[in-house]
């Protein structure tokens, strides 16, 4: 009788039992109600860094201050809801707006609180606050999260005597698109729409055996989740700095867009995408030209060499390892769609959108020369007439009033 199976199996259970008040009072029944319970502190509080704040932090100083932006609504549109064992909620996040406001404050540029126009509504109607002086906005950002869709997953578990591992991966997709809109017009100048997959997966390893009567079984498991706020936050800086330099020319914000890792984002048919790609196909077009004119002077003994010869065959052999343009490498198919983009009317454009880049002053070098340029001009202008002096001068303003600079969106022909 003392050596009964069953006598063993209760045995088991009550050890099982034992461990699990052993386990409970270890790690927790509730102290004293006279006591507060002991806080759990967790990682340290940090700031926010996403790898697309670099590109906009690149951005200050290249953008007139005198050019202001604010934030209007960028509403979560995609209808779903979570529900959890806390309660019920949205799925997405419902501060974009602040998002993409913190990320035009790190850019540099000029912003206007429109998040919440509550409190200077009041003060003006309660009259200690004059709605005149508060200053008006030239640009504004809106939008919306406008989808989020659940593509169907895969994994595997497989198991011999008992033992083997699991897998399983689902993934989300979510879109946005934002607008920057001229005040004064209400003229969308700048577009974009982006998207991303959000992946989660999860391992795990699977152990069971049986000890006589008694089944052990063991599950060991790791979870890995894109957060999905977070997420949404680098594409809303990402669209920032994409919607801000869509109103600046190529040369001011390339330097800015070589910063953003590959691996983190990359566009190919936003408009700042192909007038980036048109600029830097026009300078490599004019940088072999200019080899190959230089490689014709040479060939034709026009060129005479300066200095040590030495020097000037290594400057030819710099020359002759540039890149030829019939040597460079096959462009992707996302590079042949912007080749030539669907035509657009631009001839107006500059009708529409001021030109907010800043104009860089020239360094001292190039001060020096023109003011060398100046003293010759001003021995030529005895000789001009009245009205060739009144030309070069109103050409001389054109260059000067920040109005009258080319507009970025002029075509090639327009120019």
């Amino acid at each position: 009788m003392l050596n009964s199976p069953y006598l063993f199996d209760l045995k088991n259970i009550s050890l099982v039992i034992i461990l699990g008040q052993i386990l409970s009072g270890c790690t927790g029944t509730s102290v004293s109600n006279q006591r507060p319970a002991a806080l759990v502190q967790g990682p340290p509080i940090t700031d926010i860094f996403t790898p697309f704040d670099m590109a906009l932090a690149c951005l200050k100083g290249q953008i007139r201050k005198d050019i202001s932006f604010s934030v209007g609504a960028i509403l979560d549109q995609t209808g779903k809801d979570v529900v959890t064992n806390g309660g019920s909620g949205k799925m997405v996040t419902q501060g974009a707006g602040d998002m993409v406001q913190s990320a035009l404050f790190q850019a540099g540029v000029s912003v206007l609180n429109r998040r919440d126009p509550r409190i200077i509504e009041s003060e003006a109607r309660w009259g200690i606050r004059d709605a005149r002086q508060i200053q008006t906005s030239d640009y504004y950002v809106t939008g919306s999260i406008n989808s989020l869709d659940f593509i169907p997953g895969g994994g595997f578990d497989v198991q011999v005597g008992g033992i083997g591992p699991s897998y399983s991966q689902t993934r989300i997709i979510v879109g946005l698109d934002l607008a920057l809109t001229d005040t004064r017009t209400s003229k969308v100048v700048a577009n974009v729409s982006l998207q991303k997959q959000i992946v989660a997966q999860d391992y795990g390893v699977n152990v069971g055996r049986f000890s006589g009567h008694t089944l052990l079984n063991i599950q060991l498991g790791k979870g890995e989740r894109e957060a999905t706020n977070f997420a949404l936050r680098q594409m809303l800086n990402f669209a920032t700095f994409d919607l801000l330099t869509q109103v600046i020319p190529p040369a001011t914000y390339e330097s800015c867009r070589a910063q953003i890792p590959k691996e983190f984002g990359t566009l190919n048919l936003t408009r700042s995408s192909v007038a980036l790609y048109k600029y830097q196909q026009e300078k490599l077009k004019s940088d072999n030209s200019a080899i190959l004119n230089t490689k014709t002077i040479e060939s034709e003994g026009l060129l005479t060499p300066v200095g040590n010869s030495e020097d000037y065959k290594d400057q030819k052999l710099k020359n002759t390892n540039q890149l030829d343009k019939d040597a460079l490498p096959t462009k992707q198919k996302e590079s042949d769609l912007i080749v030539n983009p669907d035509e657009y009317d631009e001839t107006n454009k500059d009708k529409i959108i001021k030109y907010i880049s800043l104009q860089h002053n020239h360094s001292s070098n190039t001060r020096s020369t023109e003011s060398t340029k100046q003293i010759s001009k001003n021995s030529s202008d005895m000789k001009l007439t009245d009205d060739e002096r009144n030309k070069t001068k109103s050409n001389d303003v054109m260059g000067i009033n920040p109005d009258n600079v080319e507009n970025y969106w002029m075509t090639q022909e327009s120019k």
